[in-house]
């Protein structure tokens, strides 16, 4: 790895840092916990590319770690999509994470979609599904040939709930979008197209048992719409972004920093998702997950641009961590 344009950059892990703004005396800052336990939260070999292509989204969720919407600017452009693209092909990835914002709205997903895919054993897009929906007919030939998997936020089987974080009419715009992926072959078992949920709580309350919410909603999904997905994960809320600031206008910030440090679970460190993922962003700079991006806090603590990587981080790596982190360790975590 050339370090040429690698800078180095500040990071904290204090009470008084990125997920805090009150020194809370009974949370431990999360590299404390870590040595508490006698862990060390290290790279593994790096198996995933995660490509954020931008902050644009034609939602507002009040859950969303990154403060994305429609005024937002930051949009992957066409050298940036290129030059991860090479990367991809130098970095021996089995699998290529596609989020956003919503990915949908960046124009160049098509062409990231077909040049990345020799490189990649398996390609994901993350979806809000309201964006998707307008898309799909121009996009659904390309998602079938390339066989990318859609992982879609479905936070709630309540109408209410779900537009309350969402928006007014994205649950009903949610089912439409559902049962036109499983018109086209997305979900049911056997098509070899696969269609995966993702539920997060609407409040300041840890998620209930996956097992239990994913049986339910195959149940009621089937049941009430007649539509059919593979996998249903079940993840707490992050506290940054515009989440972050919900939090603290409602008061809840400190109790939910403390729900999440009282959660801490240690078995959960060794299946992190940052142990073997990696983290583009827009403009090309790398994080150890798409949280740490949301906070600036750069790979490794350092500034460094996928044009500079000649392959994956090395395992043993340095992973910079913040008390943010206390949501993937939480329960079940974040795996």
């Amino acid at each position: 790895m050339s370090s040429t344009k690698s800078l180095p950059v500040t990071v904290k892990d204090t009470n008084e840092g990125i997920t805090n703004v009150l020194p809370f005396k009974d949370i431990v800052p999360f590299h404390l916990t870590l040595t508490k336990h006698n862990l060390k939260l290290v790279r593994n070999k790096t198996q995933t590319l995660q490509i954020n292509l931008g902050f644009l989204c034609n939602q507002t969720c009040h859950h969303c770690h990154l403060n994305a919407g429609p005024g937002r600017k930051e949009n992957m452009d066409l050298g940036t999509v290129n030059a991860v693209v090479s990367y991809a092909e130098r970095g021996g990835f089995e699998t290529i994470d596609i989020t956003g914002g919503a990915p949908e709205l960046n124009p160049h997903l098509p062409n990231l979609v077909e040049k990345i895919s020799p490189y990649a054993k398996r390609i994901m897009l993350r979806s809000n599904l309201s964006a998707l929906n307008e898309r799909l007919k121009n996009l659904a030939d390309l998602l079938k040939s390339q066989g990318v998997v859609i992982v879609a936020s479905f936070p709630s089987l309540n109408l209410a709930q779900t537009d309350s974080q969402r928006g007014e009419g994205i649950f009903q715009e949610s089912i439409e979008v559902l049962k036109k992926l499983n018109d086209i072959g997305y979900g049911p078992n056997g098509s070899g197209l696969e269609l995966n949920l993702v539920s997060n709580p609407t409040g300041a309350f840890l998620p209930p048992s996956q097992e239990q919410i994913e049986k339910r909603f195959h149940q009621i999904l089937e049941n009430k719409w007649g539509i059919r997905f593979n996998n249903l994960y079940n993840f707490a809320n992050v506290p940054l972004g515009r989440f972050r600031q919900w939090l603290l206008k409602s008061r809840n910030f400190e109790k939910y920093m403390k729900k999440l440090f009282s959660n801490f679970n240690p078995c959960a460190v060794e299946g992190l998702m940052c142990r073997t993922l990696v983290s583009v962003s827009w403009d090309g700079y790398l994080y150890d997950c798409d949280f740490n991006l949301a906070g600036g806090l750069f790979m490794g603590g350092r500034k460094i641009h996928v044009c500079d990587m000649n392959g994956p981080p090395e395992p043993g790596a340095y992973i910079v961590t913040a008390n943010h982190c206390y949501t993937c360790t939480a329960g079940s975590g974040f795996t």
